[in-house]
Parts: structure tokens; C-alpha cells; sequence
């Protein structure tokens, strides 16, 4: 399997070259809303062809002055934010930002820290910043496991340029499963648990010749998803609050100021979010194992808002990038070999482990109460409820362990974990000590460092 990775690198322009980098994103990104606009009007909803398109709007397309090779790529790029928009439907597309694409034909390496590119008037030798990912993949493009595409795009970031390069990356070789974890995104945590498939065996297991059960461990990643939601909200109502005006006694709200939308620019509520799930991702696969988790759909958080009525919760649901989780989590597992296996989400966190009936919530959303008298935590129940749906679609072996690791699980160990989860998530506490108790001294009474003979007090 193939999958397909991008790296940004920045490309170190002087001014001269910085300037004709301007020119020439303007132009493209004339041509590129030229013919958006033209595909919105005249193909209505249809599928576009890119030879067929550019037959049509070549001549309007070279009269802006771009290279011919960057034309043809903006054509290209309209064509495929076109056809984009027509699959997901909505608002037609808007042409904001560009990031030009560069043919094999206006750049080439010249080593493997700096490159030559064709930008608006001419040809420019223009050194590159590499770092630690754009030289892994080069080695993988060394050894053969990775191949370069042909194709760059040259991406603006304030008064930085970038070439980002794409490559199509070999999956590592499936390696036997050590590990069997299921894991469920939540609000603000991220729950697993891990059967380790290892057969352990102590010295009294060999005299009787028999191997020690399986057994589960769970871990909580604390993603503060929620927490962050509420957190940036509360800061663009104070700023609304702040640019707010009354005239002629009718108010006016601050958000749809100028001044309030440069502030919101400013905020990292996306990029800490992209963080958070690219760590969880990494830390679910680092190992090789089968993973296991919820079919979660396309929107799932449109079906867990529906019975809320509070706006704030609804927005923080909402705001919960649990889709997000899972599809980077499949994207890394490609990339490492690894399985993912999808259960589905039918009462999962409603229904008791062990034994199998609807439990009740009492004391609000997070505890569940059994039948049979004992406390269970809903993303306990989740992930040991997936992990015995995933016996069915296990490897018989894998199978096995799993319903014997499920069949060790009792009441306190569900109580324990319970407790556990808990505290991860701030609901409750570890009780400390209000006073540290006092060491007892260690040197004896009458011996300090200025009087070693302890003859301190003698006449």
C-alpha cells in the first residue's frame, strides 16, 4: 500500500525574488478565479474535464501574462476545486488563497539543499532550510521505499515562502500484532485499552504447564478538546463584547468588526487541535496491533447534539474532532502496516461489560449504574464492549485471547478503572496531605557546623 505525504520546506528568497514570487501568485490566483467562475456559470453542477476546459479558456487564461506552464497548472487546480465542490455541493468555491503549482518543466534540484525555479520573468537558484522530516523522506527516496513527485507548490506564509514537496510513501511490512486496543474519543480524553497478546509464562506456570491469561490495561490521553472549545469561546464573546457600539440606541455586535476579525485571526484553536490529534495518533500506533474503534459515520457530532439544548455544550460537542482522531489514526496505521477493525457503535457506553444489561445514570452523564449493584465508567463500558464485538471479526487466535482477557475482567477491576478515568479528567481529586510532616532533626542536639566537638554551652 501507498500512501502520500507532504512536507514543507522554506525556500530562502531575497527581495528581488520575493517580489517576482508576488507577481506571479497574483497572476495565478486571477487565473485560477477566472476560470472557477467561468466552470460555476457554464457547467452548472457538472463534472469538468481538464483538456476540454483549457481548449475553452486558454486565450482568456494567457492574456494575464502568466508562463504557459503555470496557466496550464491553474487551469488544472480550478478544474480540481471544481469538481470538489460539485461532489460536496454547498457554497460554490471562493478563491482566496493560492498556492502555485510548479511542473517538472520550471524546476529541477540543483543539490539537496537548494533548488532552480521558474518564477514570474526568469529562473532563480534559491537555497533551501531543510530539517529533520524533509531529509527522512529524501532517505526513503534513497533506499527505494519512497518516490518524489514531479510536482512542487510554492506556499506563502506571511513574508515566508515554502516549497512543499509530495511523495508517495511504501507502507511498512506487516508485522505479527503484539496488541489488540480499542480506544474511544471523548469530549477531553481519549480512553484505550491494550489486551497484550504476549504469552507470558512464570516459572510455577512451566512446572504446570499452563499460560498465564492475558491481561488489559487501559490509558487515558488527556486531550482537553472541550476545555479548548470553551475556552476560545469565551475569548471571542469578551472581544465581541469589547468592539460592541450603540448608535441611535440600536447595538451593534463587535464580531462583524474589522478590528475583530484580525484579533480571531491571531488565535491557535486550530493548530492545538491538530496537535493534540497527531500525538494521539502517534502514541495509538506506535506499537504493531490491531486497532479497534466505533464506526463513527461522517457526522457524528450531529447526532450526539440532538437531545442537548444548551448552545454552549452543542458548540463544544461540535468543536470535538472525533472524526478527526479516527482518520488520522487509519492514515497513520497505513502507513505503519497496522489494522484497523470498525464495530459498531450500538449502545457501547450504555451497556455493562460483564454482564451484558442496560445500565442506568443516576448521577449524571459519566457513571453508569448496573443492575447487579456496581459502578461503571461509560468509556469503560465502551471500549471492553468493542473489544468483544471485535472477536468477531478477529483471527481466531486473536479472537481467543481477547474472550479470555474479557473473561478475567470482574467488578472491582471496572470500579478501579472507573476511578481511574475519573481522575484523569479532573472529576475528581487524589486526596494529599494538607501539612507535610515534619523530619525528625539529624544532627544531634549541641553538634553544628561551627562547633564539631559539641562543646558548644561549656565553660
Amino acid at each position: 500500500m501507498v500512501v502520500r505525504r507532504s512536507v514543507a520546506v522554506p525556500l530562502l528568497l531575497d527581495g528581488n525574488q520575493f517580489l517576482d514570487f508576488l507577481e506571479l501568485e497574483r497572476g495565478y490566483k486571477k487565473a485560477k478565479r477566472l476560470v472557477v467562475e467561468y466552470l460555476v456559470q457554464n457547467y452548472k453542477g457538472r463534472s469538468a474535464s481538464y483538456f476540454k476546459v483549457w481548449h475553452e479558456v486558454k486565450d482568456a487564461v494567457r492574456r494575464l501574462g502568466l508562463p504557459s506552464a503555470y496557466a496550464q497548472q491553474a487551469v488544472k487546480d480550478a478544474v480540481e476545486a471544481y469538481n470538489a465542490w460539485t461532489e460536496a455541493g454547498r457554497r460554490p468555491p471562493a478563491v482566496r488563497r493560492v498556492a502555485p503549482y510548479v511542473a517538472e518543466t520550471s524546476w529541477r534540484p540543483n543539490s539537496l539543499t537548494s533548488l532552480s525555479v521558474r518564477l514570474m520573468s526568469e529562473r532563480y537558484a534559491a537555497e533551501l532550510w531543510p530539517h529533520k522530516r524533509f531529509w527522512l523522506f529524501e532517505w526513503l527516496v534513497r533506499i527505494g521505499r519512497a518516490k518524489r513527485s514531479s510536482t512542487i507548490r510554492l506556499r506563502r506564509v506571511k513574508n515566508r515562502v515554502y516549497a512543499v514537496f509530495t511523495y508517495e510513501v511504501e507502507s511498512e511490512a506487516g508485522k505479527e500484532p503484539v496488541a489488540i486496543i480499542a480506544f474511544d474519543v471523548n469530549e477531553n480524553t481519549v480512553f484505550a485499552a491494550r489486551v497484550d497478546l504476549k504469552a507470558t509464562v512464570d516459572r510455577v506456570s512451566q512446572w504446570n504447564q499452563q499460560w498465564i491469561q492475558p491481561s488489559i490495561s487501559i490509558r487515558v490521553f488527556r486531550t482537553d478538546f472541550g476545555r479548548l472549545a470553551k475556552r476560545y469561546d469565551a475569548v471571542r464573546r469578551r472581544w465581541a463584547e469589547e468592539f460592541t457600539v450603540e448608535i441611535d440606541g440600536k447595538r451593534l455586535s463587535g464580531a462583524h468588526t474589522r478590528d475583530y476579525r484580525k484579533r480571531v485571526k491571531r488565535l491557535r484553536e486550530r493548530d492545538r487541535k491538530r496537535d493534540k490529534v497527531n500525538k494521539v495518533a502517534h502514541e495509538l500506533t506506535r506499537e504493531p496491533a490491531v486497532l479497534v474503534t466505533e464506526n463513527v459515520g461522517k457526522k457524528p457530532q450531529e447526532e450526539m447534539v440532538e437531545d442537548k439544548k444548551s448552545p454552549r455544550l452543542r458548540h463544544r460537542i461540535k468543536q470535538t474532532p472525533i472524526k478527526a482522531v479516527v482518520e488520522k489514526v487509519r492514515d497513520k496505521a497505513e502507513e505503519r502496516g497496522l489494522k484497523v477493525l470498525l464495530v459498531s457503535a450500538y449502545r457501547n457506553s450504555k451497556t455493562c461489560p460483564i454482564h451484558g444489561v442496560e445500565m442506568s445514570f443516576p448521577l449524571g452523564p459519566k457513571l453508569g449504574l448496573c443492575p447487579r449493584g456496581h459502578w461503571v465508567h461509560r468509556d469503560v463500558a465502551s471500549v471492553l464492549n468493542m473489544l468483544k464485538k471485535a472477536t468477531e471479526k478477529l483471527e481466531g487466535k486473536y479472537a481467543e485471547a481477547v474472550k479470555r482477557a474479557l473473561s478475567a475482567v470482574d467488578e472491582k477491576m471496572l470500579e478501579e478503572w472507573s476511578r481511574q478515568v475519573l481522575e484523569a479528567e479532573g472529576s475528581i481529586r487524589t486526596p494529599r496531605p494538607a501539612v507535610l510532616a515534619r523530619a525528625s532533626p539529624m544532627t544531634p542536639a549541641g553538634r553544628g557546623d561551627g562547633d564539631p566537638d559539641g562543646d558548644r554551652g561549656r565553660p
